[in-house]
């Protein structure tokens, strides 16, 4: 009796093995070192890489779907790429979980905190968790798992850029060759326009109108309040909220050339009337930005820039480590990209 006992005892702990390893064993997809990409994380990575790929291809209809991924481009077949992308992702994906658990990385109590709030409002909208349970194909654990594992990888890339931050400076040479490489897009001017309209009118007419601007520039320059000018007679309905004041780069093309070269030509507090095919403008340069205003923000954004060279050639040289090797588990995968390009 003890000897039987025994037996069934070996037999049903031998059973209760082979099932966890069959239920492991359907788990995952991949391995990434000792870390499993999972299904749902796999799914999550084959879904948004589908939805990107056909919505850059324009593949909006069903016919048009199944025309991009019946078709091979260049050569390739479209559903071999996507997968590779989204297994490429979810690899990157996992080493910087790995490393963000080596380095005893944790996410703020203020991050933690905002996640949540994150969570819980846009779950409570009924089109978000539709969304996330037939587009995405995720249950509402599992998406909440998605979010919380990439919010703390961002995190980390973050915390790993500040740490060295210091050994990536920006000297006065690289932010001032930065600006006069983007010139155009940097210096800023601050102009209040007063637009009289002229387009359809005869010659007369419109003689008549430029009396009128000339009138209204001598008030201006005589000390009277541009602004209440503009609100009581610009013909731009647009602009009268904000009396006229508009903030733009030369390259921001929100006014006529001809307004733009005065803008940028003009000194500040200087006024000038400027005739276009749409009407006259009565101007006045409130502001003018260039390099030493704008210096900071330049030297902040080439230190950003050299932070993220910085991190992905790190995440380069991590994912070229041959312990990071993707080792495919290939009956799930393929059993779970047919589920996907079967629908």
């Amino acid at each position: 009796m003890k000897k039987t006992l025994i037996i069934i005892l070996v037999i049903a702990l031998l059973g209760i093995g082979i099932g966890y390893f069959i239920y492991e064993s359907g788990s995952y997809v991949a391995k990434v070192g000792d870390e499993k990409i999972k299904n749902h994380e796999y799914m999550f990575f084959l879904l948004a890489q589908k939805i990107t790929t056909e919505s850059e291809a324009g593949a909006t209809s069903e016919q048009g779907k199944k025309q991009l991924w019946e078709n091979a481009v260049e050569g390739e077949d479209p559903i071999v790429v996507v997968i590779n992308q989204a297994l490429e992702n979810a690899k990157e994906f996992k080493i910087q979980l790995i490393k963000a658990e080596e380095a005893k990385f944790k996410l703020s109590e203020q991050e933690k905190k905002d996640i949540q709030e994150y969570l819980d409002n846009m779950l409570k909208n009924e089109s978000n968790i539709a969304y996330v349970k037939n587009d995405l194909g995720l249950t509402l654990a599992q998406f909440k798992d998605i979010v919380w594992k990439s919010e703390r990888a961002g995190s980390f890339a973050y915390y790993l850029m500040d740490q060295n931050s210091d050994a990536y400076p920006v000297t006065d040479e690289e932010a001032k060759a930065f600006y006069d490489e983007n010139k155009s897009y940097i210096d800023e001017v601050t102009v209040r326009h007063l637009l009289v309209l002229t387009e359809g009118l005869t010659e007369e007419q419109k003689n008549e109108k430029k009396i009128f601007a000339t009138g209204l520039l001598d008030k201006i320059n005589n000390g009277e309040d541009m602004s209440a000018l503009v609100i009581q007679h610009s013909e731009d309905t647009n602009s009268k909220e904000s009396e006229g004041l508009y903030s733009y780069t030369y390259n921001d093309e929100l006014f006529e050339k001809e307004v733009t070269d005065w803008a940028f030509s003009a000194e500040t507090g200087e006024t000038g009337i400027v005739e276009t095919q749409d009407g006259i403008y009565v101007l006045r340069l409130e502001n003018k930005k260039g390099f030493e205003d704008k210096k900071a923000q330049i030297t902040s954004t080439l230190k950003s820039q050299k932070l993220n060279e910085f991190y992905y050639g790190q995440l380069e040289e991590w994912k070229n480590n041959p312990e990071y090797n993707l080792v495919k588990n290939e009956n799930v995968l393929n059993k779970l990209t047919e589920r996907v390009f079967s629908k």
